[in-house]
C-alpha cells in the first residue's frame, strides 16, 4: 500500500471517528438538554403521576364496586337470617299462648264448675234454713209478732248465706 491510500484510509477512518464523536455528542447534548429543561421534566413526570394515580383509582374504585357487593350479600343474607329467626320465635311465641290459653280456660271452666257446685249446695241450704224457719213459724204460736220476727230471722238468714255464696 501505497502512502497515499494509508494516508486516505486514515482520513477514511478519522471521519468516521468524527461522525461517531458527533453523533455520540449530539445524544449527550440532548441528554443534558432534556436534563436541564426541568419544566419539560417536571410536566413528563406529572403526566407519569398522574396516568399512576389514573390507574390506581380505577383499581380502588373496582375494588370499592366489588367490596360493596359483598357487604350487600352478606347483609341481605344476615337480614335474611334475622327473618327467619324472628318467624319461628313468632311462632314459638303464639304456640306456647296458645298452650297457655287452652290450659287457662281449663283451669277457669274447673272454677267455675266448683262455684256452680258450692252455689248449688249453699242455695239448697238456704232453702233448707227457709223451710226450717217456716216450720218453725207455723209451730210457734200464731201471734202475729212472733210469726213476723222468725220471718224476719230467716230473711236475714238467706241473706247471710246469699253473701257468703257472692264472697266467695
Amino acid at each position: 500500500m501505497s502512502s497515499s491510500e494509508q494516508q486516505r484510509l486514515q482520513e477514511a477512518q478519522l471521519q468516521e471517528e468524527i461522525a461517531e464523536l458527533r453523533s455520540d455528542l449530539g445524544d449527550t447534548v440532548e441528554a443534558l438538554v432534556h436534563k436541564a429543561d426541568v419544566p419539560a421534566r417536571a410536566k413528563e413526570r406529572g403526566n407519569e403521576l398522574k396516568k399512576e394515580a389514573v390507574e390506581r383509582g380505577t383499581e380502588l374504585k373496582e375494588e370499592a364496586v366489588e367490596r360493596g357487593i359483598e357487604l350487600r350479600q352478606q347483609a341481605v343474607e344476615r337480614g335474611t337470617e334475622l327473618l327467619d329467626r324472628g318467624n319461628k320465635l313468632s311462632s314459638d311465641v303464639l304456640e306456647r299462648g296458645n298452650e297457655l290459653k287452652g290450659e287457662l280456660l281449663e283451669r277457669g271452666n274447673e272454677l267455675k264448675g266448683q262455684v256452680l257446685a258450692r252455689s248449688s249446695e249453699l242455695r239448697d241450704r238456704a232453702i233448707e234454713a227457709a223451710e226450717r224457719a217456716r216450720e218453725a213459724v207455723s209451730e210457734t204460736p200464731t201471734e202475729r209478732y212472733v210469726k213476723l220476727a222468725c220471718a224476719g230471722l230467716a230473711l236475714i238468714a238467706v241473706m247471710v248465706i246469699v253473701r257468703r255464696v257472692r264472697a266467695s
